[in-house]
């Protein structure tokens, strides 16, 4: 496949809510984009980390401290991710945090905003709620609520997202596997013109991963251009 023109830069962010690194890093691309002025149509495409929790999700206590192999790695890391997140603007609370969520009905709301530009506000605003105010992102109640107060959609109609078939969710999370998405944030910045519709990218996309700086971030949305005009 060759690319024989330069479009709008795109940009597919696999990301997951529960995800304080893909919160940072889409603040961090937001704050490129502000600076730079430039039109770029950024999309959330979903990641779970913790495929396999209940739906409910679990009770943080302890769920971290495993993870992390001790509650002093986990408090060094929460000091570095609050240091970080507040260059961008964002306010965690990880104190407030109660739960390990699954993200799967968090992430169904995302796709029905998809092609939306409404989506990113979405997004942002499940980020908020569950990092920064330490909201149930697994009740349907709560993302209906935090959904229809950023959108100004009705709660009925969000709650109608919520219960919408789940095909194109099960087809996204298969796509994220078949393009070895394994770690997330992940950028993928196209600018091609001819985009294979199975995947929805082109041959001049170009990905980075990781709640990367924002000159690294420039730098893969350069590069995408230069790859679609080479």
């Amino acid at each position: 496949m060759t690319d024989t023109a330069a479009g709008p830069v795109r940009v597919d962010l696999w990301a997951d809510i529960a995800c304080p690194w893909c919160y940072l890093g889409v603040r961090r691309l937001d704050a490129v984009l502000a600076e730079s002025g430039e039109a770029v149509v950024v999309r959330h495409r979903p990641f779970m980390l913790n495929p396999d929790l209940p739906p409910e999700g679990v009770p943080m206590a302890g769920y971290l401290e495993a993870k992390f192999g001790g509650s002093e790695a986990l408090a060094e890391a929460h000091a570095r991710l609050s240091a970080l997140g507040r260059e961008v603007g964002i306010a965690y609370d990880f104190a407030a945090v109660g739960k390990a969520p699954n993200t799967r009905l968090a992430h169904h709301l995302l796709l029905t905003y998809d092609g939306d530009p409404r989506q990113h506000d979405v997004e942002l605003a499940l980020y908020s709620a569950y990092f920064e105010r330490g909201l149930d992102v697994t009740d349907a109640a709560t993302l209906v609520d935090v959904t229809a107060a950023v959108t100004g959609d009705s709660t009925a109609d969000v709650q109608a997202r919520l219960d919408s078939p789940t095909a194109d969710l099960d087809a996204a999370f298969a796509l994220g596997r078949d393009l070895g998405i394994s770690a997330v944030p992940t950028y993928v910045a196209d600018a091609g013109a001819d985009v294979d519709p199975e995947v929805g990218l082109s041959a001049a996309a170009v990905a980075v991963q990781g709640a990367q700086p924002a000159e690294v971030l420039a730098q893969v949305l350069a590069e995408a251009r230069r790859r679609a005009t080479a």
